[in-house]
């Protein structure tokens, strides 16, 4: 198999994808590079700091399988990052397995990606309203949605986003041995919502990066 190339920004979120990570690393001897926008130390949502390998310029996609794209909970800084949005839109027309989880669906919205696309997430459903690049109507409140090339999670759902990854990338027929979690959820369970003040904060926090 290709490589696998996880994208990396401030704030991203290490345990959403290290239970992925570590197995396609440990367990299926695959090679991850982690691109960022440039070269500068990237530090996760818990503070530790990351020094990407590549940088997305650098970036020759046929050599890769799959693009990981971890969660983050200011999601500002990512949003407005013009040269990682630009990167993604050209994924669209790659023939590559893009695997988005919690808040990182939105990024691939903003590129556009999900115009077609049905897409979960931890997405709050505020957002839906205030995003205007959000397609409301191909959200599904599920723990995990593979349209196509694109494979979405909540971000708690880490252990069924591995799964899913790792199967569509066929290299394994179970994956029993690797995973174990709570395997159903109810709908409600699903859909997220803030109070009108804490949308604000969470408003004023995207727009001060602006």
């Amino acid at each position: 198999m290709k490589k696998v190339l996880c994208i990396i920004y401030p704030n991203f979120s290490l345990y959403e994808i290290t239970a992925l990570t570590s197995t396609l690393a440990l367990s299926f001897d695959i090679t991850i590079d982690y691109a960022a926008s440039d070269h500068s130390i990237v530090v996760s949502e818990d503070g530790l700091p990351c020094q990407p390998t590549k940088t997305l310029d650098q970036i020759c996609i046929e050599e890769y399988s799959c693009v990981i794209l971890p969660g983050m909970v200011n999601i500002g800084p990512a949003l407005q990052d013009e040269k990682l949005i630009s990167f993604l839109r050209d994924l669209g027309e790659q023939d590559v397995l893009i695997a988005a989880i919690s808040s990182a669906p939105l990024l691939l919205a903003k590129a556009g990606l999900l115009n077609d696309t049905k897409f979960t997430g931890g997405i709050w459903q505020n957002f839906f309203d205030y995003f205007e690049f959000l397609p409301r109507e191909n959200f599904q409140p599920k723990v995990v949605v593979q349209d196509k090339q694109i494979i979405t999670a909540i971000g708690f759902a880490h252990q069924e986003f591995a799964r899913k990854v790792i199967l569509s990338l066929g290299l394994a027929e179970n994956t029993d041995n690797y995973f174990k979690e709570k395997n159903e959820c109810a709908e409600e369970d699903l859909i997220f919502t803030l109070s009108d003040q804490e949308f604000d904060q969470v408003k004023q926090s995207i727009e001060n990066t602006l």
